[in-house]
């Protein structure tokens, strides 16, 4: 690891002083990254795009969190999760990359579902194109220009309606002066992370490229003591090559191409606990972990989660690729500006699972392969310029296809594992299940089409009046096809042969069903702000969304008694909000106050048939998300900066009576969840941070900066299922990051000592009690800690 960093910045310091001599004569000045110990004490706007226009965050009646590219490399946020540390109403939930989870203000793509037949209730965009999967998103986010969280219904001004809200990422585009920036990373756990982007013009004043590269590596830091190897590692490298070509003035066209590739040896989750009695009634659970355990001879491991440890028999991991290509093409009329996002993406999944998660061959692989691809374009009209009434309107549409293939094997233990000897005879119960398979295939297929527009009248100098419409069609088909097959069964009698199947039904036999659910919606919203003679402003939204129905593409019964619906049904959003912005003291403070309230109708969630622990989707009656955000950003002396953010939620069902059960009852079909929590959602999440800087002399004619700061983050209690099982309760925790480094003043170098969850928190990203009678979970990063050199040119 050391020769490895020592080369890697060695190679970083020596492109470094090749830069300018690679890039062009004559190098452009460099951008610093942050804010010299010098510069005048307030705090620089904070520019914002929610509107699709360029405007000070504080001037927009739209509740939005916006960081710039070198906050986020101050924070080490280089991934979607990462995010969330800085911004309290935001939350992501990655177990890994398909099974991702992203909420605003409690309302999403919920912990508890993941499922190729739903939409995402917050869209993610990179460069303007959105992603149709949550997990595309997760990957290494490099030479970021900004990122900004929008709260609430979207869809009035650009791209896919999203219920929820949306997460925007920009790149850095293409420059004509030469930039080279490099950095450099090493750190505990065999980290290694380096960057590489160059910028320059190829035809002077008529084209531009941009090529940026990312790699990091990091070792596993979870044992499993069956073969003492390490796991939950982490593998990514992705690349971006931009061109900026402007034949004129009034025309610009930006060509975009990425791919990025990302593997991982995972971890099993950890066992936490063991369920043996109901709630309820008090009575033994059945058939539970240590029974289970002791059928077939498996000690299990010490329930000691800080100890990192698992014991698996079967290699955890998964491989994914991603990329994508987009044209850009923005042409300035006389008064308005007509822009056209062209795009293809792709997104390819292999996962492998240790299922059972112990060292006994019960269920040796059970997986979802997915194959994504999709294509958008968008097509954008906005004014330009002083005018009574400024307005964005245009149309969208978006396909995608999406192939998954399910497998489950069960290997030579199922039987005994996993069945109770009261449910058969030794010998039917392995004819059921040892070395039984399971494969299924689905296709969801969606297509979207939209037109939209939204309009700002200015009726005084002080009072804005914004008005937005959408309508949307959507329509989604898909089909589901299982086979299965085991042991033959022809050497049983008849009425062994009917219990067998009978058992191998339980956890799925051949299948096949197609499906399909198309709408249409009208949403939109409405504004009112006023802006006061000191400065505040005060604004009043309404807003309408919709998140379209979807397929429940799984393995379930779509006739008889218990026959599950294949459709779900849409989402219809009403969100209200109130909200001030403030800007003291010469703008050495600024100070946000947000009230939510959200009615979401026809929420889609899930329910678990604990039989087999498969899930299925669903819709509960509705849902409401209500509550206070309040920002504050501050520059009370020269040199220091500091952020806070906190938001109070109560995300809860407000009609869901025939919910399914948690696992701890026992006594009851239905449980009546009107009134709890929603899966994901705490009640309280806050975030705070700052940085100090302060002029450390000079070296080799460089004025030096020595800086400080730190970013540290809480979340209350949250439940990780659907039905609000208190095994899936995860406790609240906070979690500090700090980082301290010297630079140059004007930003060519700078070298920084970092650490992350520095008091070492153990906490959980997911938790809940399987039908095993195991309590498990998936545990966050330990403390991690490194060095990083920057340079640039």
């Amino acid at each position: 690891m050391l020769r490895r960093l020592t080369l890697a910045a060695s190679c970083v310091a020596l492109m470094a002083g090749a830069a300018p001599v690679l890039a062009a004569e004559t190098p452009a000045a460099p951008e610093p990254a942050l804010a010299t110990a010098d510069d005048a004490v307030g705090l620089d706007a904070v520019v914002v795009t929610a509107r699709r226009r360029d405007e000070d965050a504080q001037t927009v009646p739209v509740a939005v969190s916006a960081f710039g590219g070198a906050q986020l490399e101050a924070a080490r946020a280089f991934n979607v999760r990462d995010l969330q540390t800085l911004s309290p109403s935001l939350s992501v939930s990655v177990t890994n990359p398909r099974n991702t989870s992203i909420n605003i203000r409690g309302l999403g793509n919920n912990v508890s579902v993941y499922n190729d037949g739903l939409q995402s209730a917050v869209g993610v965009y990179l460069d303007q194109v959105y992603l149709g999967r949550p997990g595309q998103a997760v990957f290494d986010l490099a030479d970021l220009d900004s990122v900004q969280v929008l709260r609430g219904p979207q869809g009035t001004l650009f791209g896919k309606n999203t219920s929820a809200g949306a997460l925007v990422i920009a790149t850095k585009e293409p420059k004509f002066t030469p930039e080279f920036n490099a950095d450099v990373t090493g750190g505990n756990y065999d980290y290694f992370q380096a960057h590489l982007i160059a910028s320059g013009p190829i035809v002077e004043d008529k084209l531009a490229y941009r090529v940026s590269l990312a790699n990091t590596q990091r070792g596993g830091y979870m044992t499993n003591v069956y073969d003492g190897s390490k796991t939950q590692d982490y593998h990514d490298f992705g690349g971006r090559v931009q061109f900026l070509l402007t034949p004129n003035e009034n025309l610009s066209i930006k060509l975009s191409g990425d791919y990025g590739q990302q593997y991982s040896n995972t971890a099993a989750a950890v066992l936490t606990g063991l369920f043996t009695n109901y709630a309820d009634s008090g009575a033994a659970y059945p058939n539970g972990y240590l029974a289970r355990a002791a059928r077939v001879g498996f000690t299990p491991p010490p329930i000691d989660p800080e100890a990192r440890r698992v014991s698996v028999n079967t290699k955890n991991s998964y491989f994914e690729t991603h990329g994508g290509v987009s044209a850009i093409v923005d042409y300035k009329l006389a008064d308005a500006t007509i822009t056209s996002v062209t795009a293809w993406r792709g997104w390819h999944w292999r996962p492998h699972n240790d299922a059972d998660g112990t060292t006994v061959s019960a269920i040796i692989d059970a997986h979802q392969d997915n194959d994504q691809q999709q294509f958008s374009q968008e097509l954008r009209i906005r004014s330009e310029g002083e005018r009574k009434l400024d307005y964005v309107a245009g149309l969208y549409y978006f396909w995608q296809d999406l192939e998954a293939e399910a497998v489950n094997y069960y290997g030579s233990a199922a039987a005994d594992w996993l069945l109770a000897p009261a449910a058969a005879s030794a010998t039917v119960r392995a004819a059921a299940l040892n070395n039984y398979s399971i494969v299924s295939h689905s296709s969801p297929e969606t297509t979207s089409a939209a037109a939209f527009a939204q309009g700002t009248w200015h009726v005084t100098d002080r009072f804005d009046v914004t008005g937005g419409l959408r309508y949307t069609y959507e329509k989604m088909t898909g089909w589901f096809d299982q086979t299965a097959w085991g042991a033959d069964l022809s050497g049983l009698s008849a009425a062994d042969q009917a219990t067998a199947l009978a058992l191998r039904a339980r956890f799925g036999a051949a299948n096949k069903f197609a499906s399909k659910t198309s709408g249409d919606s009208l949403t939109g919203n409405i504004t009112l702000a006023y802006t006061f003679d000191n400065g505040p402003l005060v604004y009043a939204t309404y807003a309408r969304g919709y998140k379209a129905g979807g397929l429940n593409l799984s393995n379930i019964n779509t006739s008889g008694a218990n026959a599950v619906d294949p459709v779900i049904a849409p989402e219809t959003i009403d969100a209200y909000e109130a909200g001030l912005k403030s800007t003291w003291f010469d703008r050495r403070l600024t100070a946000n106050l947000a009230l939510f309230w959200t009615e979401d109708d026809g929420y889609q969630t899930t329910a678990v048939n604990l039989i087999n622990n498969a899930s299925y989707l669903t819709n509960a009656g509705s849902v409401r998300s209500r509550g206070v955000e309040l920002d504050l950003r501050a520059a009370p002396v020269q040199g220091l900066t500091l952020y806070g953010s906190t938001t109070y939620n109560d995300a809860s069902y407000t009609s869901y009576e025939q919910a399914a059960c948690p696992i701890e009852i026992q006594l009851a079909t239905y449980c009546n969840l009107t009134g709890r929590r929603l899966p994901g959602a705490s009640l309280w999440a806050a975030s705070t941070g700052g940085e100090y800087r302060k002029a450390a002399g000079t070296w080799r004619s460089d004025g030096l900066v020595a800086y400080a700061g730190y970013d540290a983050s809480y979340k209350s209690s949250y439940y990780t299922s659907a039905s609000n099982s208190e095994y899936s309760k995860i406790k609240g925790y906070t979690l500090l990051n700090l980082r301290a480094g010297i630079g140059a003043e004007d930003g060519s170098w700078d070298l920084q000592v970092w650490g992350r969850n520095v008091f070492d928190k153990l906490y959980y990203l997911s938790l809940g009690a399987a039908n095993t009678g195991a309590i498990t979970g998936t545990l966050g990063d330990p403390r991690t800690f490194g060095v990083t050199l920057r340079v640039r040119r």
